[in-house]
C-alpha cells in the first residue's frame, strides 16, 4: 500500500507541474489584456505562445505588468449536471493461493449536485478469481470548491460472474459447475484535480469486498444426485487512476 500510495503522489505532482503556474496575463500600456504561456523572457521582450503554434513576441517597453493566471478553480467550472467517471483499477489481496493481484475497469455516470454530492450508477469488468461484470450505485462527496479537493465515495451493488458452463466426469458420477456472483462493496478516499476545463483527474486509495458463489449440481450414473456451493469472499484494496467528464 506504501508503493501504491507513492505512486498516487507521484501522479498528482506531475499533473500538478503540468498545469500549475504556466500561464500569464501580460498587461500592455494601453489596458490590453493578453494571456498564454510564456516561453521566452529576454531583456527586451517576452515570447508569450497564445495557442499551439501561434507564438507573439512584446516588446517590454509595451508592457505595464504581468499577472500570473492563478491554477483553475473549481467554481469557475460546471461543478453540477451530469457526469461520466472513467476509471481504471488495481486491486491487491490474498487468498488461499497466496497474494493475488487483479486489474479492473470501470464506467460510471449520473448527476452531480452543487453541494459536492454526486450520485449515479456503474459497472464495468474485473477478475477475481472468476470474470465479474459489477453493477452498482456510487455515492461521491467532493467538499471543497477548489482545482484540488479531497473526495470520498462509496459503491454498492452485485457483481455478476462471466463464466461458462462446466461439465465434468468423475467416477460414476458428472456435475455441473458455474459461478454466481453475489454483493459487492467498495469504499475509499482519494483526490480530484481540475486540471483542465470541466475535466478532473481522480486518483484514489479504497476497501473492496466482493462475494462470489460456485454451484456445482453433481449427478450419480446410478440416479440421485446433490448439489453443493462454495462461497468465497474477497478482499481487497484498491488503487484506482480515472477521469471526469463533466
Amino acid at each position: 500500500m506504501s508503493r501504491l500510495a507513492a505512486l498516487a503522489v507521484c501522479v498528482l505532482l506531475s499533473l500538478s507541474a503540468t498545469g500549475q503556474n504556466r500561464r500569464y496575463t501580460v498587461v500592455l500600456n494601453d489596458g490590453s489584456r493578453i494571456s498564454g504561456a510564456i516561453i521566452s523572457d529576454s531583456a527586451d521582450y517576452f515570447d508569450l505562445k497564445i495557442t499551439s503554434p501561434q507564438v507573439i513576441r512584446i516588446g517590454k517597453s509595451q508592457v505595464s505588468s504581468v499577472e500570473t493566471v492563478k491554477y483553475p478553480m473549481k467554481k469557475s467550472l460546471k461543478t453540477s449536471g451530469y457526469y461520466v467517471r472513467f476509471s481504471t483499477g488495481f486491486l491487491s489481496g490474498k487468498d488461499e493461493s497466496g497474494s493475488q493481484t487483479s486489474f479492473s475497469f470501470h464506467l460510471s455516470n449520473g448527476y452531480q449536485f452543487k453541494n459536492g454530492i454526486a450520485i449515479g450508477i456503474g459497472s464495468g469488468m474485473e477478475e477475481l478469481g472468476v470474470v465479474l461484470v459489477p453493477l452498482y450505485a456510487d455515492l461521491r462527496f467532493t467538499p471543497l470548491n477548489s482545482g484540488l479537493s479531497p473526495y470520498i465515495w462509496l459503491k454498492a451493488g452485485h457483481g455478476f460472474a462471466v463464466t461458462d458452463q462446466a461439465v465434468y466426469y468423475e467416477g460414476d458420477s458428472s456435475a455441473d459447475s458455474y459461478h454466481d456472483g453475489g454483493f459487492l462493496f467498495n469504499s475509499g478516499v482519494g483526490i480530484s484535480m481540475f486540471s483542465w476545463k470541466r475535466t478532473a483527474v481522480n486518483v484514489g486509495i479504497g476497501y473492496r469486498y466482493q462475494k462470489v458463489t460456485l454451484n456445482e449440481d453433481i449427478y450419480w450414473w446410478g440416479g440421485g444426485g446433490s448439489v453443493k456451493q462454495t462461497v468465497t469472499q474477497y478482499y481487497r484494496f484498491e488503487f484506482h487512476l480515472g477521469f471526469v467528464f463533466m
